[in-house]
């Protein structure tokens, strides 16, 4: 396993806390700690596949995954705790189930994988900036980023499936199946 994809591993299992720490009513500063380190290990997870050429299928794939459980875990941390609405986490969840469908049918058609875009990196952005606003500082204004990173998110879905869609076209189908 690559250090990048050990940074991943490491978000991706400390991604359930952050709603433990919201629901067994720990201190604010337990939920900003879990926040620090699962951002910098987003941030330093593509850093380093980046600087020593570690980018791998896997990393393409758990990489994504350990962001979407941090972000979902905090949306219900903060639906659960903190009256953020429900709607706004359905929308989240149903947007990820159906582009985690689509982009398992395309692995197992087409064995290989998106990687993340700008649009996708905006939105993860815009929803952690979103969580710090809501929960540190002001609930209206964190609303506010939080619905933007969801806006920004669904962007990055269409792009996701519009860049699918081309490679569909082009690509022959694989012979071999997962």
């Amino acid at each position: 396993m690559t250090i990048a994809n050990g940074l991943s591993l490491l978000r991706l299992l400390l991604s359930p806390l952050i709603f433990w720490a919201f629901a067994s009513s720990r201190p604010k500063v337990v939920i900003f700690l879990l926040w620090l380190v699962t951002g910098l290990t987003d941030v330093l997870d593509g850093w380093v596949a980046r600087k020593r050429g570690e980018i791998t299928e896997l990393g393409k794939i758990l990489d994504p995954v350990a962001d979407k459980l941090v972000l979902g875990f905090s949306l219900a941390g903060l639906i659960h705790r903190y009256g953020l609405p429900l709607w706004v986490g359905l929308i989240y969840l149903v947007k990820e189930a159906v582009q985690l469908l689509g982009g398992l049918v395309f692995l197992r058609r087409q064995r290989v994988t998106l990687a993340s875009n700008f649009w996708g990196k905006a939105g993860t952005a815009l929803f952690f900036t979103g969580f710090f606003f809501y929960y540190l500082l002001s609930p209206a204004w964190g609303f506010y980023v939080i619905l933007a990173g969801l806006g920004v998110s669904v962007v990055a879905f269409c792009t996701y499936t519009v860049e699918l869609l081309k490679r569909v076209k082009k690509a022959p189908r694989a012979t071999n199946r997962l």
